[in-house]
C-alpha cells in the first residue's frame, strides 16, 4: 500500500533547505519575473536584502557563504542574471558555494517563442552561460521532480564547494510540488580507509623525524570548516603554521606558532626562509595559483612537500588517492594525540606598536602599521585585490580575512562587508579598498547601512590604478578623483575623515573604532608609493627578465 505524498511549494522547500544549512537570508535585486519569488521567500521568513546593484548583491552573498558555508543571490531574468556572472565566476575560481536563484518568464508565456522583455537569444541563453561557471544547474519546470532537482544542485555545490544555478519560471512559484521530507544528502569526496591509515602513518613518521617542519593552511581547509582542526594540529605537533591570502586569519595570527601569510616573494624574507627551508612542508588544501604564490615566485622543494588536497594526499612524489583533506586532518590529529597531546592552549596576543609622526606624509607601509594596532577579535578584515591585499598580509588578523585574492576582481570588498556582517554580527567589517575599486561599488556602503551594518572603510587613495603602474603606466591608469570622505554627509549617515598625515590617520581611526556608525577614511598616499610586499614582488619578477 503506497504512502500518501506530501506537497509543498518551491519557496517553502527552498527556505527549509536554506535554514537547515544555517542560511537565514539572501541578497539581490527584484524584477517583474522574480517579484512573486521574492514575495513568497519574504513571507516564508527568508528575506532578500536589497543592494544598489546585482553584482554587489552577489559579492555580499559570496562573502556570506565564505563564513556560513553557503550563500544565496536572487535576481531577475537576464538583466539581473548576467550582472552576477562575474561574481559567480569568482566563486567558482575560489571554491565558494554561491547559489544564483533567478526568476524567469513563465512557461505559459513562452508559447510561440515571443519577444518578451529581457530575452536575449533563446529562453535558455542565461542557463547556457551559467553552465560554464556553476557545478550544477536546474530550471524548475516539473512539479514531480522539482524537489529532487533542488537537492541535486545544493548537494553538488556543497560536495564540490562550487557555485550553483537554479532558475524558476514565475508561474511555477506557487504551484504545489511533491515534497521530500527527508534531509539533504551530501556525498563528500570518498575515503579509502587503508590508504588513509597509510598516509597518516607516513606523515607522522616524517613529522616526528623533522627538525624544521612548517605547515600552510590553505583555501580548502577553510571551505571544509577545519579551522579548529588546524589549530589542534599546530599545537599537537608544535609546528609553525602560515596561511595563504585566501585563508588568512583561519588561525589567529596572534598565536605564538602563527607565521603569517606565505605569498612567495610578496611575504617578508623571514617567512619566506622558514617556509621554503621546511623539512617537511605540509600544505592543507592550498590552492597553488599564481597570485596565491606571488606570481609563482615561490621556491618550494616538491620532494619535501606533504600536499593534502580535497580528494588525495601527495607525499613527496607519490600519491594516496581517495584520502580527502576533511578525513585526513582529523585522523592525523587523532593519531598524534595518542602519542601525547601537546598544546599551547590560550592564544598569546602580540602587542603591536605605532607612534604617529605629526605632519609626516602617509605611505602605504605606515598606513598598514597604524591599522594594525586597532585590530582585535571583534574586527574582520576585508581586503580589495591589489596593493591593499599585498599590504594587508602584514596585519595580524584574528578571524578569517575575506578577499578575492586569486580571481582578483575589483569592487569586491565594500559589498562583501554587508554579507560578512550578516553572516557574523559579532565582528565589524574593516574594509581596505583602493580609490579605483571604491569608484566601482562604493555606494554599497549605503546598502550596508540600510540593513544595519556599519563598516569601517579605509580608502587608500593612490590616485588611480596604482598596482598596475609598476608594470606599465599610462593614462589608462588615471581615474576620476572622488572625495569619498564626504559621502557620509551626502548620505546623511556616518562619519568621514580625510587623512594625509600619520597623526590624522591615527586620530581618525581612534574615533572610527569607538563608534558604531559608518566610517569612511580616505588615506591619501603619494603617487608611486607602494607596499613593501608589492615592491618585493616587483623586484623578484625583474630578476626573471
Amino acid at each position: 500500500m503506497s504512502t500518501a505524498q506530501t506537497m509543498t511549494t518551491i519557496p517553502d522547500f527552498l527556505i527549509r533547505r536554506f535554514k537547515a544549512l544555517g542560511v537565514d537570508k539572501g541578497f539581490g535585486i527584484v524584477g517583474d519575473y522574480a517579484l512573486k519569488l521574492f514575495d513568497h521567500l519574504y513571507r516564508g521568513g527568508f528575506p532578500i536584502l536589497v543592494t544598489t546593484d546585482e553584482q554587489g548583491a552577489a559579492f555580499a552573498a559570496e562573502a556570506y557563504a565564505r563564513i556560513r558555508s553557503f550563500g544565496v543571490c536572487a535576481v531577475t531574468y537576464s538583466v539581473g542574471g548576467f550582472k552576477v556572472v562575474n561574481a559567480t565566476a569568482g566563486a567558482w575560481a575560489e571554491n565558494v558555494p554561491l547559489l544564483v536563484l533567478s526568476g524567469a518568464p513563465g512557461l505559459s508565456e513562452r508559447q510561440g517563442d515571443p519577444l518578451l522583455h529581457h530575452k536575449v537569444k533563446n529562453f535558455d541563453t542565461q542557463l547556457e552561460v551559467f553552465k560554464d561557471i556553476t557545478i550544477a544547474q536546474a530550471v524548475l519546470t516539473n512539479p514531480l521532480t522539482v524537489a529532487a532537482d533542488i537537492d541535486r544542485v545544493l548537494g553538488m555545490m556543497i560536495a564540490h564547494q562550487r557555485p550553483g544555478y537554479i532558475e524558476i519560471p514565475r508561474d511555477m512559484v506557487d504551484l504545489p510540488i511533491i515534497d521530500r521530507p527527508e534531509g539533504l544528502v551530501v556525498e563528500l569526496p570518498k575515503v579509502h580507509q587503508k590508504r588513509l591509515e597509510l598516509a597518516v602513518a607516513e606523515t607522522i613518521q616524517l613529522l616526528e623525524g623533522a627538525g624544521s617542519a612548517v605547515a600552510i593552511a590553505g583555501l580548502m581547509a577553510v571551505r571544509r570548516g577545519l579551522g579548529k582542526e588546524l589549530l589542534a594540529f599546530m599545537e599537537n605537533f608544535e609546528v609553525p603554521m602560515a596561511t595563504t591570502s585566501l585563508s588568512k586569519g583561519v588561525i589567529p595570527e596572534t598565536h605564538p606558532l602563527a607565521l603569517g601569510v606565505y605569498m612567495g616573494a610578496v611575504s617578508s624574507p623571514s617567512i619566506v626562509q622558514q617556509v621554503e627551508n621546511a623539512q617537511p612542508l605540509i600544505m592543507f588544501g592550498v590552492l597553488y595559483a599564481d597570485l596565491i604564490m606571488g606570481a609563482f615566485t615561490d621556491h618550494l622543494d616538491r620532494g619535501q612537500v606533504i600536499e593534502c588536497m580535497d580528494s588525495q594526499v601527495n607525499i613527496g612524489y607519490h600519491t594516496y588517492q581517495d584520502v580527502p583533506l576533511w578525513a585526513f586532518l582529523p585522523a592525523l590529529i587523532k593519531a598524534a594525540s595518542a602519542r601525547g597531546y601537546k598544546e599551547y592552549g590560550q592564544v598569546i596576543h602580540k602587542k603591536m606598536s605605532f607612534t604617529a609622526i605629526a605632519g609626516q606624509t602617509l605611505v602605504v607601509e605606515r598606513v598598514m602599521e597604524c591599522i594594525a594596532i586597532f585590530l582585535n577579535e571583534k574586527i574582520r578584515l576585508i581586503a580589495e585585490p591589489g596593493d591593499c591585499l599585498f599590504g594587508s598580509i602584514e596585519l595580524p588578523a584574528q578571524s578569517l580575512m575575506l578577499a578575492s585574492a586569486y580571481y582578483a576582481t575589483m569592487g569586491y570588498a565594500v559589498p562583501a562587508a554587508l554579507g560578512a556582517a550578516c553572516a557574523d554580527a559579532t565582528r565589524r567589517p574593516l574594509v581596505l579598498v583602493g580609490d579605483g575599486a571604491f569608484l566601482m561599488t562604493g555606494l554599497e556602503v549605503l546598502s550596508a547601512v540600510l540593513h544595519g551594518v556599519n563598516p569601517l572603510v579605509i580608502v587608500v587613495d593612490n590616485q588611480g590604478y596604482g598596482t598596475q603602474r609598476p608594470m606599465m603606466d599610462g593614462p589608462f591608469n588615471d581615474i576620476a578623483s572622488l572625495r569619498s570622505e564626504e559621502l557620509p554627509s551626502v548620505l546623511r549617515t556616518g562619519k568621514g575623515f580625510l587623512c594625509k598625515t600619520e597623526d590624522e590617520l591615527f586620530s581618525a581611526l581612534t574615533v572610527a573604532v569607538a563608534t558604531d556608525e559608518l566610517c569612511i577614511i580616505r588615506a591619501c598616499v603619494p603617487l608611486g608609493n607602494y607596499s613593501p610586499g608589492l615592491l618585493r614582488l616587483t623586484a623578484a619578477l625583474k630578476q626573471r627578465v
